[in-house]
């Protein structure tokens, strides 16, 4: 069993998304803060003079802020998610416990792009719907398409 405020509306498992990993984001910020400390970006500026890698500081400093923007603290049921999630608002609209509860989840546009990331997102629907939020949990399968043991890794995007 497991608790059903982990699965958000889209079906997915909360705590597999890389969004909700507390040890990642604590790292990402002490990262940040340390490195903002010591000004890192001047030392990255002197060193880019023999080696051109530190010219890119920037942009890896950029790319470390939009990492830290996924974290994801709490799970959407519980108002966390993006404030702008479609999926969210869409079952929420039609009061829907989750898209699990939808007869056309299979043809919607709003989960296709989530299908190409979580091969099984449909198996998982099912099984939510047949097992409910409490249960359904503790048979799921990979949740992303590069998981190393997932058969389908070959078929992410790009």
């Amino acid at each position: 069993m497991n608790d059903g405020r982990y699965t958000s509306y889209c079906g997915l498992y909360c705590q597999d998304c890389i969004p909700s990993n507390k040890d990642l984001f604590a790292a990402i910020s002490r990262l940040l803060e340390i490195l903002r400390e010591i000004q890192f970006d001047k030392y990255a500026q002197i060193k880019s003079q023999g080696n051109e890698v530190f010219r890119q500081y920037p942009v890896f400093m950029r790319i470390l802020s939009e990492m830290a923007a996924l974290e994801c603290a709490i799970p959407c049921r519980e108002g966390g998610g993006s404030s702008t999630c479609k999926i969210k608002r869409c079952v929420l609209e039609k009061a829907y416990a989750g898209c699990w509860d939808c007869d056309a989840r299979a043809k919607c546009g709003l989960l296709e792009p989530l299908y190409k990331v979580h091969p099984h997102l449909e198996y998982h629907l099912g099984l939510i719907k047949k097992e409910g939020l409490q249960n359904w949990g503790v048979n799921r399968k990979q949740h992303y398409c590069f998981n190393e043991d997932s058969f389908l890794h070959n078929d992410c995007p790009e």
